[in-house]
């Protein structure tokens, strides 16, 4: 699972991230189907108290425009899975590293963020997200979820105003 996992978020691949929602649909009792896997992944959510009417989820990949979610529904997932020491480290383990490797490995290089964030990221036409977790400059853990839609500017625009973003966070000291 860890090699999957690994895969479906480093580098981002849709299709192992739709096959893991009908999986989990069809090992909690039901049968693999994204339905299945929607209901099972909304009992988890519901379980770790984040609202049934915080996200809608449409498929396993997030490439649906019936996706909806806030920031502040993922960086509550995030801190969720930062308290769970028995999965915090596995998980952990699959998000790409700033300037060093998966979706984000040219970005945020020769900054305080550079090999220090550790970040998912989600793309559609016109919409950019960057979603994980970064330590400031005194070792404080620090979730962040950076959402843009509907924009009118370059995408690269939008991913260098996150990278900014991120930068920030890796620099703040309280």
């Amino acid at each position: 699972m860890r090699e999957v996992a690994t895969v479906l978020m480093k580098v981002s691949q849709n299709q192992y991230a739709e096959t893991l929602l009908k999986a989990i649909g069809a090992s909690t009792g039901g049968v693999g189907t994204t339905g299945s896997g929607r209901r099972a992944a909304a009992e988890t959510l519901a379980s770790w108290g984040i609202p049934a009417d915080s996200y809608v989820m449409s498929d396993g990949s997030g490439l649906s425009r019936y996706n909806y979610v806030a920031p502040s529904t993922i960086t509550a997932i995030l801190a969720r899975m930062h308290g769970d020491l028995k999965h915090r480290e596995a998980f952990v383990a699959t998000l790409p590293i700033a300037g060093r490797d998966g979706t984000i490995s040219t970005r945020m290089r020769k900054t305080r963020a550079e090999a220090n964030a550790v970040a998912k990221t989600g793309s559609i036409a016109n919409v950019r997200s960057l979603s994980g977790y970064v330590r400031t400059r005194n070792g404080e853990l620090l979730a962040f979820s950076i959402i843009a839609n509907d924009f009118v500017l370059p995408a690269a625009t939008i991913n260098y105003i996150s990278d900014t973003a991120v930068e920030a966070l890796a620099n703040l000291k309280r």
